[in-house]
């Protein structure tokens, strides 16, 4: 039996800072500037399904099984993701993990999405809302008001 001095904590054992909810047309942003800040800037580690989940797993599995081992879920909300049944499980699975700690859940409006079009889950828990000059910059960081808001709620 392992001693409990020596015992993770819940929060310690988590392998990510964050999972990434994010679509296909999304994918040059969310590897581009958001992980460039994220990761080489600021030394979080997230999860990005379409760099860290295995080859040939079950995709509803993948969701499940990744959201589990990240402190937080960052969702991407943009036209795309607003329309994607793929997508609205992702957020759905995320709020429903993190139900009651709102902290833990990043929402980027990245392309300016009315509170209508928005679902429903994740409109209680919008937070970062990206506006024309973050959605066109091939960089993030400290400087701009939308880095910092980031950088904020990623500590929290």
């Amino acid at each position: 039996m392992a001693n409990p001095l020596f015992r993770k904590s819940k929060e310690e054992a988590l392998e990510y800072d964050a999972y990434v909810a994010y679509c296909d047309g999304d994918y040059n942003w969310v590897y581009g500037p958001l992980r460039l800040f994220l990761e080489e800037r600021r030394n979080y580690k997230l999860r990005l399904s379409d760099r860290d989940v295995l080859a040939g797993e079950h995709r509803l599995f993948a969701i499940t099984n990744s959201i589990q081992k990240c402190r937080k879920i960052i969702l991407v909300i943009s036209k795309e993701f607003v329309n994607n049944d793929w997508a609205y499980h992702e957020a759905t699975v995320g709020v429903e993990h993190f139900l009651g700690l709102q902290a833990r859940i990043i929402v980027i409006n990245l392309e300016n999405i009315t509170k209508t079009e928005i679902p429903q889950c994740v409109l209680q828990m919008m937070s970062l809302d990206a506006n024309d000059q973050i959605r066109k910059t091939d960089t993030l960081n400290e400087n701009n008001i939308f880095g910092k808001y980031l950088d904020q709620a990623m500590k929290r």
